[in-house]
């Protein structure tokens, strides 16, 4: 790593300290500021949350030269181990990944493979493909297919504004970045997976220039839009009641609000409605099985915008007949199953994983930008 790159990451690590005592504050306020405890119980991680937040904490602690295998501890994010792919079947992943159908018709662009230092399979052709991978193609084909964002802003139009709310390390609005260059990506997070973005886009993205939240300079960087000078900036969720006098084209959540708590998940829905004039991307189970603080996403969805849930694709177009009767056969399983579970016949099955949603929401027709 060059001492660049090692000032760049002290710099992260000691802005991402300061967020961290900055919420700390908020919690310890007298009783009398009810808005900073307000604020306080929605920024602090949901019990889930903070179960896996305690679990990285060491990643402060780390030197700068260990950032530059990043990747190899991004699984407390997203479950994707660097030993899923040193022990695992490398044709196996292949055939079961699905990667033909989500890439099916897509321009180049649009076609996703992990960044040097990534982890995952590498494959003829130059792919190098990860779970992550597949995930984040899953949602740029989306965009794609359903025309979600053009690839370049309109005529005269400024730099368009993207949010995503709850990114992880950085890995999705760092693809993006490369196919919709016209535009500023802002990742609203907990201060404490806010460090793997910022490192990660960072060190991925030299020549871009990343916004790390500062409190001394965030209300000079946000009047006039002068943040749009950006490409990526990183903000911490609790200070989401200064954002509201921004715009955004289009918002994402991946497998984000289905760890939150309901009063997290509703104080972003709000927010959006405040600020939202694109479309709102959400690809997440109604709630994670261990997540107890949430009932149903889908619920709190329906209750704020119009919803549009996206289709195999594999039903939208003409599917091999043998192929579509499998499928047919293995869905005419599942219910009879269903079906002799609840009657009695077979054992109700443990805790099993809710199906993932894949959502394109829009402001209701009488919903009114403030």
């Amino acid at each position: 790593m060059q001492e660049v790159e090692r000032a760049k990451i002290r710099e992260i690590k000691a802005k991402i300290a300061a967020m961290l005592e900055e919420r700390h504050a908020l919690e310890n306020k007298s009783p009398e500021k009810t808005r900073n405890k307000k604020a306080a119980s929605v920024a602090e991680p949901s019990q889930y949350w903070s179960d896996f937040c305690s679990f990285f904490d060491y990643m402060l602690g780390l030197s700068e030269d260990s950032y530059a295998k990043l990747r190899l501890h991004t699984y407390h994010l997203t479950g994707d181990n660097y030993q899923n792919y040193y022990y695992g079947d490398k044709e196996k992943f292949l055939a079961t990944s699905n990667l033909k159908l989500l890439t099916e018709g897509l321009p180049s662009k649009y076609i996703l493979n992990e960044p040097e230092g990534g982890i995952g399979f590498k494959y003829e052709g130059g792919r190098f493909i990860s779970r992550d991978i597949l995930r984040f193609q899953q949602t740029i084909s989306t965009f794609y297919r359903y025309k979600v964002m053009p690839e370049q802003a309109e005529k005269g139009q400024s730099k368009r504004v993207v949010v995503e709310i709850g990114g992880g390390y950085g890995g999705l609005i760092h693809h993006l970045s490369k196919i919709y260059q016209d535009a500023v990506y802002v990742l609203i997070d907990l201060p404490e997976t806010s460090l793997f973005a910022a490192a990660y886009l960072s060190l991925l993205n030299p020549e871009k220039k990343v916004y790390v939240y500062d409190k001394k300079d965030f209300q000079k960087n946000l009047k006039s839009d002068r943040f749009k000078d950006f490409d990526f900036v990183i903000l911490p969720n609790y200070i989401l009641d200064s954002l509201t006098d921004l715009r955004f084209d289009l918002a994402i959540n991946q497998s984000s609000f289905q760890e939150m708590t309901t009063k997290q998940v509703v104080k972003y829905l709000d927010f959006l409605k405040k600020t939202l004039t694109g479309s709102l991307y959400s690809l997440n189970r109604d709630h994670q099985p261990r997540n107890k603080e949430l009932p149903n996403l889908t619920d709190l969805l329906k209750e704020r915008f119009e919803i549009l849930e996206v289709m195999d694709w594999k039903w939208n177009r003409d599917v091999d007949k043998k192929e579509r009767r499998k499928s047919i056969k293995l869905w005419f399983k599942y219910i009879l199953r269903i079906a002799a579970t609840f009657l009695g016949f077979l054992p109700k099955p443990g805790k099993a994983q809710l199906p993932y949603h894949e959502y394109l929401c829009t402001q209701k027709k009488s919903q009114n930008l403030a």
